[in-house]
C-alpha cells in the first residue's frame, strides 16, 4: 500500500478535567488524525458491512450522583481474546474486534488537550476507526459527582461546536464500562461527513476516551465499538 490516509478524529476531549491533567492543557480541543495504511501491526482482514446494535457497555449499575459506588475498582488486568491490545505499563487492555486491524503505531492526532499517556487504535478503513486514549489525572475522580463531571463535559462540547462539531445532545448517556462510570455522546462533523460515538470513562485517576468514528462503515464501527467497550478493562490508579 502507498501514501497516507487521513481520518478526522474528535481528539483531546479530556478538557473536562483539564486542570487535573499531569501535563499542561492547551486551548484547542479538536484535531485531525491519520494513519499510514501500510503501518498497521495487525493482520486482520477488514470485514464487510454487517448489522450491529448501538454501542453498549459491559454490565454494571450506573453509580449514584455522589460519585463512584464501585469500590476500589479493578486492581489487575485479565483481558482474554485471540488478539489483544495491552500496552506495556498501561492501566487498560481490550480485545481487537473481529475484522479490525491494529493501527496503533501509525495513527496520529495533530491537536489535543493535555498529553495522553497511551493511545491505541484499530481500524477497518482510513476514516473508519476506533481510538482509545488514556490520560492520567492528578485528582481521584471517584469522589467527583456525576453531575459535576457532566457539567464540565458540557463546556468541552461548547468549545467543539465552535470548531464545526455538532452533538445530538449535550446530555450524555450514563452507563458503566468495566464497572467504571462512562458518559457517552454522539458527534457529527459535516465537512468530512464523519460521525462518532465518544465515551469518557473515569476510574480513580485514570480517564479513558473511546472514540468510535465512521465515514462509510457505520455497521462495522458500531459492532467493533461494542466489542471494545465490552472487553475493555481499566485498572485503578489511586
Amino acid at each position: 500500500m502507498r501514501g497516507r490516509r487521513g481520518g478526522q478524529v474528535l481528539a483531546g476531549l479530556s478538557a473536562v478535567l483539564c486542570a487535573l491533567l499531569v501535563a499542561a492543557c492547551s486551548t484547542a480541543v479538536g484535531g485531525s488524525g491519520t494513519f499510514a495504511e501500510g503501518g498497521a501491526s495487525g493482520a486482520a482482514t477488514p470485514s464487510g458491512s454487517s448489522s450491529g446494535s448501538p454501542a453498549s457497555t459491559s454490565p454494571g449499575s450506573s453509580p449514584t450522583s455522589g460519585g463512584s459506588t464501585e469500590g476500589p475498582g479493578r486492581q489487575t488486568l485479565s483481558c482474554t481474546g485471540a488478539k489483544l491490545i495491552s500496552p506495556s505499563g498501561a492501566p487498560y487492555c481490550y480485545a481487537i474486534p473481529s475484522g479490525f486491524t491494529d493501527v496503533s503505531s501509525s495513527v496520529t492526532v495533530d491537536t489535543s488537550v493535555g498529553k495522553e499517556k497511551f493511545r491505541t487504535a484499530v481500524a477497518v478503513a482510513d476514516r473508519d476507526l476506533i481510538i482509545v486514549t488514556v490520560y492520567e489525572l492528578l485528582a481521584d475522580t471517584d469522589s467527583i459527582s456525576d453531575e459535576s463531571l457532566e457539567q464540565e463535559l458540557k463546556g468541552v462540547l461548547t468549545s467543539l461546536a465552535s470548531q464545526g462539531f455538532t452533538f445530538d445532545s449535550t446530555t450524555p448517556k450514563r452507563t458503566a464500562v468495566d464497572g467504571a462510570r462512562a458518559f457517552s455522546y454522539h458527534a457529527r462533523e459535516a465537512k468530512n461527513q464523519l460521525q462518532a460515538d465518544v465515551s469518557f470513562i473515569f476510574r480513580g485517576k485514570t480517564e479513558v476516551e473511546v472514540n468510535c468514528q465512521w465515514q462509510r462503515r457505520q455497521a462495522d464501527i458500531t459492532r467493533g465499538c461494542q466489542q471494545v467497550l465490552e472487553s475493555l478493562q481499566i485498572k485503578s490508579i489511586k
